[in-house]
């Protein structure tokens, strides 16, 4: 009999079985009658029927209201989908029908079984195999009704055969995109004895022949190694690694018909997978599937492990998009992508305003649905657009409510006008980004492998964004259906990019579709009509359509009319329906006025006084407040600061400006505004004070409006400017009355609220104000005088450094306006034009130090700027830090000049962490790209042609005209010499291999991954796609290949550009800049360059005629053209600009894709052989004659400013200082006389250390000076040059006027070591005697007779070994020899060694950097080692300081445990150079530079502390930061050259002369928790 629903069952169970069982058919009340009735209906009997097996085909055994999972039992061989899981005929057995039903953890689950004919025990002979089963599964799942309008993620199960017949289902439908959604929403599938390796197949079909007479097709397949088997698991493996799976195995035999046995063996039942969970079960092949009762264990088993899939599946459907983001695992996408809301707030305030029942006209219309079911042949892209304020960001939260209950994926966005951060289409962008990788776990996963591989991001630059984040990671890893939906589109800042670089590229098979509303604005029109028909659905809301919802709103608000009767309300609500045309925002105003009008005669002039439209109830709201006995110039003010504010004000923000506006205090701002302006201004759930709508700020903002409170904007930018600088100057912002602030002294201690708008937008209304406001400009002079410095320290504090560019071009646009109203000369516009260019270059030129020391900016900065400039003659009392020596006279975008003289450049390379510049006489220099320091020199041997590193490794390779060098840029070590094709174009790397581009249209490739490296075949390209074509033979014109394209242009004479495909090593086609009959012009270039971001797909051309052209070359097209000749291009790394070199050493910055000329530069008439951007697209490099330059533009900082700012320097030409001839300072060593400096030209000068000015030349070499000693007790200076020439000069002290002079040389030789230089010397003045010491040998010298008296020469081995010579600090008559390990002391006398000393620590590799005398707290004598690698990096390695009394002057001393004390690693790791030794009474501090060029010190009687013999106790963890040196000072120098002066000064050489630094040491900031 049919089972009937007031049937129940008495059976013991885990869960209540007194509810109703269900039947067989669909019963799902969320389906209709007609889609329940393509269910098969499936009628049983509860005490046995015929049909045991179970029917054929997919079957719904239940089906819940609300269904979050599906469930689908597939059977194995034999089996029935209702008798596998059954363990008697009983129904009440049929456990995934009877017992999941009613477990609650089963309520919203629905479950399906699926049958197959399989029944081979009565003699199938059916062809049919497991692929045939498989994709006749798949079929009934896409064609179910049930699942197929659903988007539920499904849960397969699969006893035995079944589950092969899932597994090959599954991966038929990843196979063919039409299965593609269906695919997606299997997320879990469950084999229960699955033969997945089969089993021995003797032992198989014998097991399957004792039950059966024949085995049909699909059994052979299940024999261990079969070709299915194997083919099932090899592609399975391919599609399941975001699947969960689990593998239950039998561990009892089965018996029956006299055998026993385990049919499918453990090794076979389970994957093998990583991420599989393997389940023993306690049961044979059939019982892993059906059990006695809810009781059993193995039931229990599975029926927890559904339960955790099912939970899991379902929290996933109802993700908390706040909570995803800021769990453990999601907690850094916000930052990284600089978003702290997600707009959660917005949709939350729309839904609040959603009446019940509106909206229903929208989301039940035709068009609506059809766009919104996924896979359908309509616009991906749905316009909805209408009138101002007819509810379409209410209507848009609905459409995300709708999407989202069908389970899609939805991300929102509500743009606001006036919030320049919510109106930014970056970051509507973001906050999309964040809401995919909240919903999908492939998108989450994409953004954690970009944001690990420190993918560099540009936050405010939309095409960036787009192609890093949409184009390169998202996309390519949606496979499930997404929407969008954008509000407000209009109200966005920025739409352009939305339309010419994101929809119109948007591939058509994406399963990503749009909802975007708007108001029709003729700008917005216009966007969209430059997209295709069939690409957009545009529609429009109507007032028709909105009655019946204005209707509703007005009846929910009815209840608070007052009127005589229902008629006359109902009256009343008819005529407000009438009269709101449409308007959401109208009806809502009339409906709170009407709340408040007591009686019908207010009723009705409210009104008849409201014409059509909203201004007349903008006037109405304006006539209220006019009529208000009290307040009226407090409302103004609130109107004028929430319509003309550059972003919204809190609530704290704007009582804190009325009350420097008015000089008043507000304690009750929110309810003040409310009651004064609540029917024109709102404050948001945030706490935001804004304008109640965008019609509202576009009334109050009329021209023409008559009212007392009608804003002007000029007026009230001015007023806002003026309270800004009101507050900007007050006592708030004082500077410290110190030099610097106290460690641990905030800078925003007792700060108003209104402090961060202020100094945020103070410039924005200043360049909109009235500039013949005195007062305005008073009071910018006066803040330009007194606290600016407190502004910027402000503004570093807060990483905000692009901002100081962008308040430098405000005052740049104010300062213009001002001086049509007053004379230039005035001191206030003078001291304005001054901090225009200063704001700008301290920005750039100090942005490392005001980032790490804010507080620099009032003593520490100032001093280094030129003394032309505003910053340097800001007034500071107290300030003690001075720079004597010749003056900085005026500001240098130019970071470095590296001048190499007698070199010729030749090559320039960026790298990430090095700069690397090639010279024609085979040098090659690697220099730190931020300090431009040099790190080290390599020798190629040739002149070098190229330059390339590769990315993420150390390798640089160099190419000259006959040999490629592969260089470990760590080591220094040459790892491979290749030979070089003729005349290199271009180095590239492509993984593995090293490529090279000739001017034999060949291209030479290496694979370094082998040593030596294999040579590959040579690739030639045609400039034809004629296969048997000729290949060019002579030199391009110009060429550039887009390694990110895998493209390559070619430019020859008389032809058009040839690309040519790398990758698929073809001709592509010709592109070139149009004629004007359309013909692809053939006219010569200079140079070629391809965008390197791999997402724009541009070339740029520069002709010989002067043309700059931007080129498609993909559809030969041309984009953009500018007259300007550029024989050199180069672009940054992120695409966004190009840099071209043009005549008379001009260098232009354009962004790329529009040619906009945004900087130019001239620094020389010399030509510029090339162009080179940092790898982080903030410098920029180039070649001219001997002379490398690198280069700062403010315009690179710029690219990170809020809003939209375009620093542009491109209408004039900025003029850096010429590079002068004066000789650079090479050796520099103190003196009681003097500071002595020898110089790249051989003289030998003296200068006074306590001017800074020079003294007078002593004497001179014939070639540069390397080392430089003074030598106290004769008074001699002794010089060593490159060409290892010695002098020493004895000084002579004039009685007239009391200067030195040097009459004849004491010695003058020169020291013949075949080529090896003379790298350090050490001279014994009681005993006449020197050391000169090179590489290859060490060579003691007479001084008297000038003669050589002994050599030591040391082997290839030796050489590599430490070896550091000086004078025995306390006997004149013996020298040591510090080694390895060990110090060797000799006799001046006979050079004889006399005793060793071994150490307690090794030195291996290291020489002497420097060698510093002081003494320790226990009053011995010490020295310290400063030492770096041997020919290697300049930079200080370790610190070793040795005991001198220690130190033995026999063999017979007794030696004991020598003591070696080093500087803790924690410290010394941040010792870039050694500067000296400060003694004062017992303290002797370590003076040094640090890596990021601060002058530091440490105290070294702290730092080394002997606690015995042969430990060290580390007593500091800390040091002293002083002041910071501009990177300029050091840049394209090997060594730092500096000295400590008697007087606390620090001296420095700074090209040709020195630069002495009065007080700084005074200054004084500790560094802890190193």
């Amino acid at each position: 009999m049919e089972y009937g629903a007031d049937k129940t069952r008495d059976r013991r169970g885990t869960f209540s079985l007194s509810l109703p069982l269900r039947r067989l058919k669909s019963t799902s009340p969320s389906r209709s009658s007609d889609e329940s009735s393509l269910s098969r209906a499936t009628t049983l009997g509860d005490d046995g029927i015929d049909d045991t097996r179970g029917p054929l085909g997919l079957n719904l055994l239940f089906s819940p209201s609300e269904v979050e999972v599906d469930l689908i039992f597939v059977h194995g061989l034999g089996g029935g989908s209702r008798k596998t899981w059954s363990k008697t005929d009983m129904l009440r057995d049929f456990w995934p029908a009877e017992w999941l039903p009613k477990d609650p953890g089963f309520s919203r689950v629905r479950i399906h079984s699926y049958g197959y004919d399989s029944n081979w025990a009565k003699g199938n002979n059916s062809c049919l195999n497991i692929h045939h089963f498989g994709k006749s599964f798949l079929i009934e799942l896409s064609t179910s009704p049930h699942i197929e309008n659903s988007m539920s993620p499904i849960v397969l199960i699969g006893h035995s055969m079944g589950g092969l017949v899932i597994k090959r289902a599954y991966m038929l439908a990843r196979q063919d995109h039409l299965f593609t959604s269906l695919a997606d929403r299997i997320r879990a599938i469950y084999f229960l004895g699955t033969p997945h390796r089969g089993s021995d197949s003797a032992k198989l079909l014998k097991n399957i022949l004792h039950v059966a007479s024949s085995a049909p097709a699909y059994v052979p397949e299940l024999v261990r190694g079969s070709g299915s088997l194997q083919a099932i698991n090899d592609e399975f493996r391919q599609f399941s690694d975001q699947m969960e799976l689990w593998s239950f195995y039998e561990t009892q035999k089965l018996s029956t018909k006299g055998f026993s046995t385990i049919i499918v063996d453990p090794e076979s039942a389970i994957l093998g997978y990583r991420e599989e969970r393997q389940v023993p079960m306690n049961a044979d092949h059939r019982s892993i599937c059906k059990f006695e009762t809810p009781h059993d264990q193995n039931y229990t088993t599975i029926r927890n492990s559904l339960i955790s899939t099912i939970t899991r599946l379902s929290r996933s459907l109802r993700p908390s998009l706040t909570g995803s983001l800021t769990s453990t695992s999601h907690e850094s996408l916000p930052d990284w992508l600089g978003l702290s809301e997600l707009g959660e707030e917005d949709l939350s305030g729309v839904q609040e305003a959603r009446v019940p029942g509106t909206c229903e006209w929208f989301l039940t219309k035709e068009s609506y649905r059809a766009w919104r079911e996924p896979g359908s042949e309509v616009p991906a892209l749905f316009w909805l657009s209408g009138k101002p304020a007819t509810g379409k960001s209410v209507l848009s939260g609905a459409v995300v409510d709708d999407i989202q209950s069908l389970g899609f994926g939805c991300a929102y966005y509500f743009f606001k006008h006036g919030d320049m951060s919510a109106s930014k289409m970056t970051t509507c962008l973001r906050s999309l980004v964040l809401q995919m990788a909240a919903f999908d776990e492939n998108v989450h996963a994409k953004l954690r492998i970009l944001q690990e591989e420190n993918t560099k991001i540009d936050l405010d630059n939309e095409r960036n964004l787009w192609r890093l984040l949409f184009v390169s990671g998202i996309f390519p890893v949606m496979v499930r259906p997404f929407y969008w939906v954008l509000d407000g589109l209009d109200e966005c800042t920025n739409v352009a990019p939305l339309f010419e670089a994101m929809l119109p590229k948007i591939d058509s098979s994406l399963p990503l579709r749009i909802f975007i509303t708007s108001r029709q604005t003729p700008a917005i029109t216009r966007h969209f009509s430059t997209l295709p028909l069939p690409q957009v659905w545009p529609e429009e809301i109507s007032a028709e359509e909105t009655m019946q919802d204005i209707k509703t709103l007005v009846n929910s608000r009815a209840g608070a009319l007052i009127a005589e009767n229902e008629q006359s309300k109902s009256a009343l609500i008819e005529r407000v329906v009438q009269k709101s045309n449409g308007l959401f925002l109208w009806t809502r105003l009339v409906m709170d006025e009407l709340s408040s009008a007591f009686s019908e005669e207010d009723a009705k002039r409210v009104l008849d006084e409201v014409p059509h439209g909203m201004e007349c109830l903008y006037h109405r709201a304006l006539d209220v407040m006019r009529r208000a006995s009290r307040g009226q110039a407090l409302a103004l003010a609130i109107l004028e600061w929430s319509s003309c504010a550059m972003r919204p004000l809190t609530v704290q923000e704007l009582a804190g400006a009325l009350a420097v506006e008015l000089e008043d205090k507000f304690p009750d701002i929110a309810n003040t505004v409310t009651a004064l302006c609540g029917q024109l201004v709102t404050i948001d759930r945030s706490g935001r004070v804004q304008m109640i709508h965008e019609t509202a700020r576009e009334f109050i903002t009329d021209s023409k409006l008559s009212s007392d409170f009608a804003v002007k904007k000029r007026e009230a930018h001015t007023k806002i400017a003026r309270v800004c600088l009101k507050y900007l100057v007050g006592d708030e912002l004082k500077p410290p009355r110190t030099a610097r602030r106290p460690p641990g002294q905030s800078a925003t201690n007792k700060r108003s609220a209104f402090s961060t708008y202020a100094f945020g937008a103070f410039s924005y209304h200043l360049a909109q104000a009235d500039p013949s406001a005195n007062d305005v400009l008073s009071l910018v002079h006066t803040f330009l005088k007194t606290n600016i410095l407190t502004w910027i320290e402000h503004t570093s504090q807060a990483r905000s450094l692009p901002l100081m560019v962008k308040v430098a071009k405000d005052l740049k646009q104010y300062h213009s306006l001002c001086i049509a109203e007053r004379s230039p000369l005035s001191s206030e516009l003078q001291r304005m034009k001054t901090w225009t260019t200063d704001l700008q270059r301290v920005a750039a030129k100090f942005s490392d130090a005001l980032t790490r020391s804010p507080s620099a900016i009032f003593s520490l900065i100032p001093p280094f700027c030129p003394i032309q400039s505003a910053i340097y003659n800001t007034t500071r009392a107290g300030r003690r830090l001075k720079i004597l020596g010749p003056p900085n006279l005026e500001w240098d975008d130019r970071l470095s000049c590296v001048d190499f003289r007698q070199g010729k450049t030749s090559a320039l390379c960026y790298g990430g962490e090095y700069l690397a510049v090639g010279l024609i006489g085979g040098r090659i220099s690697l220099y730190h790209p931020t300090s431009a320091q040099e790190f080290r020199v390599l020798e190629h041997g040739e002149t070098v042609s190229q330059l390339e590193f590769k990315s993420q490794s150390d390798l640089l390779v160099s190419c000259g005209v006959k040999t490629i060098r592969v260089w470990d840029v760590r080591t220094g070590r040459c790892l491979q010499t290749l030979p070089a094709p003729r005349k290199c174009l271009k180095l590239w790397f492509e993984r593995s291999l090293l490529l090279a581009a000739s001017t034999k249209s060949e291209i030479s490739s290496w694979d370094l991954g082998t040593t030596p490296a294999d040579s590959l075949p040579k690739r030639q390209w045609r400039d034809s796609a004629d296969e048997d074509g000729v290949f060019l033979a002579r030199p391009p014109m110009a060429y550039s290949i887009g390694i990110a394209h895998q493209m390559l242009a070619v430019g020859y004479s008389g032809q058009p550009i040839t690309i040519w495909d790398l990758e698929g090593d073809c001709y592509y086609g010709t592109c070139g800049k149009k004629l004007p009959t359309g013909d692809t012009a053939t006219f010569p270039l200079q140079a070629l360059q391809f965008n390197p971001n791999k997402d724009i797909e541009l070339l740029a051309a520069s002709y010989l005629d002067g043309d700059l052209v931007i080129l498609d070359p993909f559809s030969d097209t041309e984009i953009e053209r500018q007259r300007l000749s550029c024989h050199t291009l180069t672009a940054s790394p992120d695409g966004r600009f190009l840099a071209g070199g043009g005549a008379g050493g001009v260098i232009q910055i354009l962004e790329f894709d529009t040619l906009k000329p945004v900087y130019k530069v001239r620094t020389s008439d010399l030509w510029i052989k090339q162009l080179a951007f940092s790898h982080d697209g903030m410098q920029l490099a180039d070649l001219r004659g001997s002379q490398c330059n690198i280069w700062t533009p403010p315009v690179l900082l710029a690219g990170s400013i809020e809003g939209d700012v375009s620093v542009d320097t491109s209408d004039t030409l900025i003029d850096s200082p010429g590079i002068t001839k004066q000789p650079k300072i090479t050796a520099l060593a103190s003196s009681p006389n003097g500071i002595l400096c020898g110089k790249e030209d051989g003289r030998v000068c003296l200068f006074d250390p306590i001017s800074g000015g020079l003294t007078r030349e002593l004497y001179h070499h014939k070639a540069s000076i390397r080392i430089l000693q003074w030598l106290p007790k004769t008074g001699t200076v002794l010089s060593v040059c490159v060409s290892n020439r010695i002098q020493a000069w004895p000084m002579q002290k004039l009685k007239t006027d009391k200067s030195w002079k040097t009459e004849s040389p004491l010695l003058d030789f020169r020291l013949d070591c075949e080529g090896s230089s003379v790298v350090s010397v050490v001279a014994g003045e009681e005993a006449g005697k020197l050391i000169l010491s090179t590489w290859q040998s060490d060579h003691l010298w007479d001084i008297g007779t000038a003669k050589e008296e002994s050599r030591l020469t040391y082997g290839r081995e030796d050489q590599a070994l430490t070896r550091i010579w000086f004078q025995h600090p306390e006997s004149p008559a013996h020298l040591v020899c510090v080694r390895q390990d060990n110090a060797d002391i000799y006799d001046w006398k006979g050079w004889a060694k006399v005793a060793t000393l071994p150490f307690s620590t090794s030195i291996p590799g290291l020489q002497t950097k420097s060698v510093l005398q002081y003494t320790s707290l226990a009053k011995e004598c010490r020295l310290l080692l400063e030492l770096q690698e041997i020919g290697g990096s300049t930079e200080t390695k370790r610190l070793v300081s040795l005991c001198v009394p220690k130190l033995p002057l026999t063999s017979t001393t007794p030696q004991g445990a020598p003591i070696t004390v080093e500087l803790p690693d924690k410290i010394c790791r941040h010792v870039s150079h050694v500067v000296g030794i400060q003694a004062t009474g017992s303290s002797n501090r370590l003076v040094f530079l640090d890596g990021n060029s601060w002058v530091c010190s440490v105290d070294l009687n702290v730092g080394m502390t002997v606690s015995s013999a042969k430990t060290v106790k580390e007593a500091t963890s800390s040091y002293t930061r002083h002041f910071f040196v501009p990177y300029d000072w050091f840049a394209g120098s090997r060594r730092l050259l500096g000295a400590m002066a008697s007087n606390k000064n620090v001296i420095f050489a700074r090209n040709g002369d020195i630069a002495v630094v009065k007080g700084g040491l005074d200054f004084s900031e500790p560094v802890s928790g190193l």
